[in-house]
């Protein structure tokens, strides 16, 4: 009877420790890794966050050293289509930081280069891994973005609210007006332009027009237009849905820079 009731102990203490190694925090190295583990990510292989969101805000840091291009994951144009942010995957934020952002001009387009380093007092430091969602601000000497709706758009950054539900245009839409446009996500090749703008709820109201017409000095006019479905015969409820609408242009809005490339105007 007493070997049997030491061998029960034995089991219970035993499966205490299984469910003590366990759990997260406990000794030795858990599933989430430690707080002393190195993180490591690749920038390629991650998402991309909502636009606007989860960025780290950079400032140009002359005291950086060793800087190098870093690729560009979009931009966010605000509604006055000169206030330019422009989003990079870059290192630990301790680290590594922002050297310079320069725009230079070709065939009417920025072309905008993101230059980062490492800081003055961490140089010959190790670091962590880490791939960080950063982003900074330029503005254009002059607009490359109108607004068809018309109207003075107030500088600043842009107006995109998660959330917002994308369409499309669609056939039998009537008494179609302008919308005012409340800023623009622009991808890394500068070829998809996203409009953000405040309609009418969906079972009454559509989009007719999303277009962009690009003049010949390079300002892309964009004409975002919606109106009241032609079958709907009820009483609409007067509501504002925050709305976005995608064009795809047939040459780049903004280019990104080669990674090698420098100069320009500094922002």
């Amino acid at each position: 009877m007493r070997t049997m009731t030491l061998a029960l102990v034995c089991l219970v203490v035993l499966l205490s420790a299984c469910a003590y190694v366990g759990r997260p925090g406990a000794g030795g190295s858990s599933p989430s890794g430690s707080k002393d583990d190195p993180i490591s990510a690749t920038p390629g292989g991650l998402p991309s966050p909502p636009v606007g969101e989860g960025a780290t805000r950079e400032e140009p840091d002359p005291t950086v050293v060793d800087p190098h291009g870093v690729a560009i994951d979009h931009f966010a144009i605000g509604a006055d289509g000169r206030t330019v942010v422009v989003y990079w995957w870059g290192g630990n934020t301790t680290c590594f930081g922002l050297k310079a952002v320069t725009v230079t001009v070709q065939h009417n387009a920025p072309v905008i280069a993101v230059q980062e380093g490492t800081r003055a007092d961490h140089v010959g430091q190790a670091c962590t891994m880490e791939a960080v969602l950063k982003s900074t601000v330029v503005t254009l000497d002059e607009p490359i973005l109108a607004d068809a709706a018309g109207g003075g758009s107030a500088p600043g950054e842009p107006e995109l609210p998660t959330g917002a539900t994308a369409v499309e245009p669609q056939d039998g839409v009537v008494g179609a007006i302008a919308s005012a446009i409340s800023g623009y996500a622009l991808s890394a090749d500068g070829l998809t332009l996203s409009a953000y703008f405040v309609g009418g709820v969906e079972d009454c109201y559509a989009l007719s027009e999303a277009t962009a017409h690009r003049a010949a000095d390079g300002l892309v006019t964009v004409a975002i237009r919606e109106g009241q479905l032609a079958d709907v015969d009820r009483p609409c409820i007067e509501i504002g849905v925050t709305k976005v609408a995608s064009i795809t242009l047939e040459r780049p809005l903004i280019m990104a820079a080669d990674l090698d490339s420098g100069g320009g105007n500094d922002y």
